[in-house]
């Protein structure tokens, strides 16, 4: 068996080696709200995190995004998160909380017609977090001096492409003592360039949508979706990311990169989100 490491993602201030999984556990988050609930066995009213769904880092030099579902956040309540990081100074693993308020989501601004969904991405600008390490993709534009550091193509992907998805499941049969992202293998299956593909609320989906072949479960949305990696092609893409699944026949719905990117584009003018970051209790 041959072992794979790879130097695949940007960290805020250096780039250090670490196994791609560790990488990920750095950069792919699950977003959480929550809710008070009666403590079992007695009248104690307690707080709980419930899961809503996947989100992960983009970000360059001067900005840093948070990624996900348009319909993972589209909500009457605020998110939070739990994030891996590396404390810089001391230089131990940590766990930090992210605090997401609901009036910083940026949406794409094609919304829905009479016949067809939104495109489903939604991206937050925030601040960085002052001497932590995570892991986000790099996003850079074309034709500048680091375009070759983009993680995010500059072309949406067409089938047929081999895929790793990552995120957080919300019932996968056990509990873990901390976090860690599900990875599935998947294929990228169709793209028509049209309506193609109707959806349970009865509407078609964006003509950009990919369908792809995985198994996905209820809180993958908002995963990435990035091109396999190979000892010929080590560099992390990101392709896009789950916005849909279908889980009686295997399959699931992506927006590309393209729609990432041009969410990204819009969330760059908006205010930052400060004060996001606190110490976990």
């Amino acid at each position: 068996m041959i072992m794979l490491s790879f130097n695949c993602f940007a960290t805020e201030q250096t780039e250090e080696k670490e196994d791609l999984y560790s990488q990920l556990c750095k950069g792919v988050i699950r977003l959480e709200h929550s809710e008070k609930i009666l403590k079992e066995g007695s009248n104690e009213i307690i707080n709980t995190s419930v899961p809503n769904g996947t989100a992960f880092f983009v970000g360059n030099a001067e900005d840093l995004f948070i990624v996900t579902a348009r319909h993972v956040v589209e909500r009457d309540y605020d998110l939070h998160a739990r994030v891996q990081c590396k404390n810089r100074i001391t230089g131990d693993n940590e766990v930090i909380l992210l605090k997401l308020k609901r009036d910083k989501w940026v949406f794409h601004p094609k919304n829905e017609s009479i016949d067809t969904n939104y495109v489903d991405v939604a991206v937050m600008k925030i601040g960085w977090i002052i001497d932590r390490d995570i892991r986000k993709f790099r996003y850079e534009l074309p034709n500048t001096e680091i375009a070759n550091k983009n993680q995010l193509p500059f072309e949406d992907p067409l089938p047929p492409v081999s895929i790793l998805i990552f995120g957080f499941p919300l019932d996968i049969g056990f509990q873990l003592s901390e976090q860690k992202p599900l990875c599935r293998l998947g294929i990228i299956s169709m793209v028509t360039g049209k309506k193609f593909l109707k959806t349970k609320n009865g509407k078609y989906a964006e003509e950009r949508a990919v369908l792809i072949d995985s198994n996905m479960f209820p809180g993958n949305s908002g995963s990435p979706v990035i091109k396999q990696l190979s000892l010929f092609a080590p560099e992390i893409k990101l392709l896009g990311l789950v916005i849909a699944t279908n889980e009686t026949m295997n399959y699931a719905l992506i927006e590309p990169v393209s729609r990432i990117r041009e969410t990204i584009e819009i969330a760059k003018e908006s205010p930052k989100a400060l004060d996001c970051w606190l110490p976990l209790n």
